[in-house]
């Protein structure tokens, strides 16, 4: 199985990680993927503005997932939910994880998420860990 994570580094992202940990088989493929360059849709977002300071993230979690099969991706791009999507449709991916800041409200309304834009555009099935 190939599982795409979206990693930006935040709490919720190295959640949904671990927590994916638990489900993914040591055979099983991990794409840890990362969007340098994407527009603020909140002042809460954690944005990658260098590709430097993305493989920086990623690779200090690398070091905790020896043993798995893990491909590491930094995608340039101002929309990360398309970026994510055409990477899984390109490697036939089997599942994609991500975080969920837990907006609420107006917030979520107006600002929207990456989580619900993967859940609404995605034709693959795609995991959200609160």
């Amino acid at each position: 199985m190939k599982v795409v994570i979206a990693y930006d580094g935040s709490d919720h992202a190295k959640k949904a990680l671990f927590f994916a940990l638990r489900l993914i088989k040591a055979e099983d493929e991990i794409h840890l993927v990362t969007v340098v360059k994407e527009a603020p849709k909140s002042p809460e977002q954690v944005i990658i503005q260098t590709e430097r300071k993305a493989m920086e993230m990623q690779n200090e979690v690398v070091k905790e997932l020896e043993g798995y099969k893990v491909v590491s991706k930094i995608l340039e791009s101002n929309d990360v939910a398309d970026a994510i999507l055409q990477y899984c449709n390109n490697i036939g991916c089997d599942l994609i994880v991500t975080g969920s800041r837990g907006l609420t409200g107006i917030k979520k309304a107006i600002l929207g998420s990456v989580s619900s834009e993967l859940v609404s555009k995605s034709n693959i099935p795609v995991l959200v860990v609160k």
